[in-house]
């Protein structure tokens, strides 16, 4: 059963990642504004299981600042992490074995949609998520912890808390961490179809 606590953290949650996307003038992000809003009145999600990424999820938001960050702590107990989400039979497993995802909005999601696809993305410490790409724009906003991007295979870029990190359609994407996990949330719009994903030499 959910507690009162985590229901509101959870609320919550949707909330604060509804003013993060909130600062990003594109219209998949205004899209998922309206859902996350909308999903703060009367999202219900039900409590999941351990997942074996639990202690570094919890790491990379202890002490966070970021008013999502500090949410996703609070509603840990209802936020369903798993390996790849949607990418089981694209994402070699080891890729898959470095970060978690945890669905938010899209097909079969707590927040249900057939156009956006959002979430909650964990990366664990001193690894190395090569280069992908897939037919979905894709924002990430950074949570928690700080880590280096890469975008098109140029220059690497170090983000942290709040940053906006966009990618748009067909772009190679890549990102490494070092010392400690990072918590972001990552959206994805237009061609939001797991089979376009593919992993670039």
């Amino acid at each position: 059963m959910t507690s009162d606590t985590s229901l509101i953290a959870f609320r919550a949650l949707l909330n604060a990642l509804a003013d993060a996307y909130g600062a990003e003038d594109r219209a998949g992000a205004r899209e998922l504004v309206a859902l996350l809003r909308e999903g703060a009145e009367s999202a219900t999600p039900e409590p999941t299981a351990p997942y074996r990424y639990d202690a570094a999820i919890l790491a990379a938001t202890e002490g966070a600042k970021h008013p999502a960050a500090k949410a996703a702590r609070e509603a840990h107990s209802l936020l369903r992490w798993s390996a790849t989400g949607i990418l089981d039979e694209l994402i070699p497993e080891t890729v898959s074995d470095m970060f978690a995802v945890a669905p938010l909005v899209g097909p079969g999601a707590v927040i249900e949609s057939e156009r956006v696809r959002a979430g909650l993305f964990m990366q664990l410490s001193e690894s190395f998520y090569p280069a992908h790409a897939h037919s979905a724009e894709e924002t990430y906003i950074m949570l928690a912890g700080e880590a280096d991007w890469q975008l098109d295979l140029g220059d690497w870029h170090r983000h942290g808390p709040g940053a906006i990190i966009h990618h748009p359609s067909e772009a190679p994407h890549a990102t490494r961490t070092d010392a400690m996990p990072i918590l972001a949330a990552w959206r994805w719009s237009g061609d939001i179809r797991s089979e376009t994903y593919r992993m670039v030499e």
